[in-house]
């Protein structure tokens, strides 16, 4: 699910392609979304020049916008220092803010609670619910969620249709599985219905004359029957083909592994490796049998 909304964001970006439809955005709409790295064409900037970078004119009050987004993003550091110097999740906070410091109509925010503590959290939080604009949010803390929504559109994979709730996500994912719990009872009493009408239907056709014309009847009752059936709705567990995409200035090794883990026959058995190191190409397709 996540990956489709993650798509859905580089949509209202420009960023790619709907392969059916179209994306219709109004003219003069501000768009903003938190990166998530900083390229190293801007590492040596200092952090008053990397915040000047989001805007396309010169913006006097910097200073003061940069403090103020810093509240929400829990960050105290001073405007002169290099983004070099900072730790991973001092950049991260940055990013995040670089975003909010826009104040655009529509900002999209991907896991941005990701490096924030509490009071971070609490900040964005705020921020979110006195935002007077749009703000789309990808996260996987539903507390988080809970605390500024009152409704939800949910992506069924299933019918590929939206559907909406009143309602926070533990609220919806409860009445998700009452609906789920609802359409399997009633395809269990149908399938029961129809067992009893096939074994009715099978013994008026043995016995022929008028009654062979009262089981092919009843068979068209049947085949109705079995289009009331609810397809019941399972996981989609499948590992789909994909490709990882790594920035054109990333470099050295990204990922180190010295052992893998895989099940077998429901037990996991490690296989140990002599260290495998993943390194940035411009992309990386992984296939599954």
């Amino acid at each position: 699910m996540e990956d489709i909304i993650i798509t859905i964001f580089s949509l209202i970006m420009d960023q790619s392609s709907p392969e059916a439809g179209s994306i219709n955005i109004s003219d003069n709409v501000t768009i903003a979304s938190a990166r998530q790295v900083i390229p190293r064409s801007e590492m040596d900037l200092t952090i008053q020049e990397f915040f000047q970078k989001s805007f396309t004119s010169k913006v006097y009050d910097i200073d003061v916008k940069i403090k103020n987004v810093f509240e929400i993003v829990n960050l105290n550091i001073p405007l002169d220092r290099q983004i070099k110097s900072l730790s991973g999740g001092q950049q991260a906070r940055l990013l995040l803010a670089s975003a909010l410091i826009q104040d655009p109509d529509l900002l999209l925010l991907d896991e941005p609670t990701n490096n924030l503590d509490k009071a971070g959290i609490a900040h964005l939080t705020k921020f979110i619910k006195d935002y007077p604009k749009t703000c789309i949010v990808i996260s996987h803390d539903a507390d988080f969620l809970n605390s500024f929504t009152d409704g939800v559109l949910y992506l069924d994979i299933f019918t590929k249709k939206v559907e909406q709730y009143t309602g926070d996500y533990f609220t919806v994912v409860q009445e998700i599985s009452n609906r789920l719990e609802r359409e399997r009872s009633k395809n269990v009493r149908l399938e029961k219905d129809i067992a009893r009408r096939q074994e009715q239907a099978n013994f008026f056709a043995q016995k022929g004359g008028h009654l062979r014309d009262v089981s092919a009847k009843m068979k068209k009752q049947i085949e109705k029957l079995e289009e009331d059936i609810v397809e019941v709705r399972r996981e989609d567990k499948t590992i789909r083909d994909f490709k990882i995409i790594c920035q054109d200035d990333s470099g050295g090794d990204i990922l180190t592994l010295t052992s893998v883990t895989i099940s077998k026959n429901h037990k996991f058995v490690c296989l140990l490796t002599n260290k495998i190191f993943i390194t940035p190409i411009k992309s990386a397709s992984i296939k599954h049998p």
